[in-house]
């Protein structure tokens, strides 16, 4: 075996520059794979982080009912109590409530339809990141009941500034209901439909509101370990098991970034097996070649002994290291091209702005890639196998040569 190993690597380099361009497309098909790859799983991390950062949580508490029909009416009643059970159980974890109201805001400028956000400074802050998005005036401060933080589009809009007063009003128990509120601080998330459309205000002003002290729409738990979240949901749903509370895990709180992110890995993955098979062609085409062109040699070893077994093995040996040069080379390719986009990040600003909606959240323009050191191994065992049975069917050919044909070949 260790002789057909040196034969067939000797093979491989009897053609340089078809070997060498063989190797190359590999390498170049692989490596955008494994490119491909990093780069959506930074984006979908990106995507995860945002939008269960600021819409819900790795851990979700809600009233039944409200996850399918938004009812501003369902509340988390004693929320106060959940959270702090809550912020026992996962004492490494940051317990935030929220409630989601929409309304108008008004200003003695203008009007304009909002989605109100009513949150806990604090906590917020430390989870979702607004506070870093501020940019005129200051973040909000847990107690001051009467601040609010508007998009920097609803400020223009309502033309106002930080100071200013605007009241908000929505549905409330049985009736319209509204509060005064001054203009702590503008907010800009980088896009425009966002940041015309949002506001944030502390959560006990939404209760003074809608005179519903201690509720809240949501009440959640932000892991330091996301792919904890399935575990975490169901001691917590355990340990609310007798409250009527309905208790989720990130992916089942906003299904719609999760369908999403699964939606757009099928169509990559099919995309990078067509970029496989395509390769894999490639390969057959080169091998088949090579067999058609030695003819004559392959007659002259099976007429001195040679079994057709061994031939055909040969060719196969030939085809996987081959395949196994250009995986090793396309993965090196592959680390390299991504790593760029990993330290740096793809900026894509002057073409998308400073951000991009997804599903209710604002995804930074500046695309960074992640090391999904699993699929690159899979790709690369992928390329292998692939590249094998691409020999086959060349092997085969070869196999049933017979001797005194072959060595007519010309």
């Amino acid at each position: 075996m260790t002789g057909l190993f040196r034969l067939a690597m000797r093979n491989i380099w009897r053609n340089k520059r078809r070997s060498m361009i063989t190797m190359l497309a590999i390498a170049g098909g692989l490596s955008l794979m494994i490119f491909g790859r990093n780069l959506g799983a930074g984006s979908y991390d990106e995507m995860i982080k945002v939008g269960v950062s600021q819409m819900a949580g790795h851990v979700v508490v809600q009233a039944e009912g409200w996850q399918d029909s938004r009812d501003a009416e369902l509340m988390v009643t004693g929320a106060s109590d959940v959270a702090d059970q809550l912020a026992a159980a996962f004492p490494d974890g940051t317990v935030v409530s929220r409630s989601f109201l929409s309304g108008l805001l008004t200003s003695s400028a203008n009007s304009v339809g909002v989605g109100l956000n009513a949150i806990q400074p604090g906590p917020e802050a430390a989870v979702a990141g607004w506070a870093d998005k501020v940019t005129a005036g200051a973040w909000l401060e847990d107690g001051d009941d009467r601040g609010i933080a508007i998009g920097t589009g609803v400020a223009r809009t309502l033309q106002v500034g930080v100071g200013d007063k605007v009241v908000f009003m929505t549905q409330g128990k049985g009736d319209v209901t509204s509060r005064l509120f001054r203009v702590r601080g503008l907010v800009q998330t980088g896009s425009k439909e966002l940041d015309g459309f949002f506001a944030l205000a502390p959560l006990p002003a939404a209760q003074e509101l809608l005179e519903q002290p201690d509720t809240a729409h949501q009440v959640s738990v932000h892991l330091a370990e996301p792919r904890h979240s399935e575990i975490a949901a169901e001691e917590a749903a355990a340990l609310l098991s007798d409250s009527g509370l309905e208790v989720f895990n990130w992916m089942e709180a906003i299904p719609e970034i999760y369908q999403l992110i699964k939606m757009d890995e099928q169509y990559n993955f099919l995309f990078m097996f067509i970029i496989g098979v395509i390769v894999a062609v490639g390969v057959a085409n080169t091998v088949l070649m090579a067999v058609m062109e030695r003819m004559r040699e392959f007659g002259v070893l099976l007429a001195v002994g040679m079994s057709p077994r061994r031939l055909a093995s040969l060719v196969v040996i030939e085809g996987t290291l081959l395949g196994a040069l250009s995986v090793a080379l396309g993965v090196a390719l592959g680390i390299a091209v991504t790593w760029p986009v990993y330290h740096y990040g793809w900026d894509l600003t002057e073409a998308m702005g400073e951000s991009y909606e997804v599903s209710g959240v604002a995804i930074s323009a500046v695309l960074h890639a992640r090391y999904d050191w699993m699929a690159t191994a899979l790709f690369a065992a992928g390329g292998v196998v692939m590249t094998v049975l691409a020999t086959l069917y060349p092997a085969l050919k070869a196999a049933r040569l017979e001797p005194v044909d072959a060595m007519k070949h010309v």
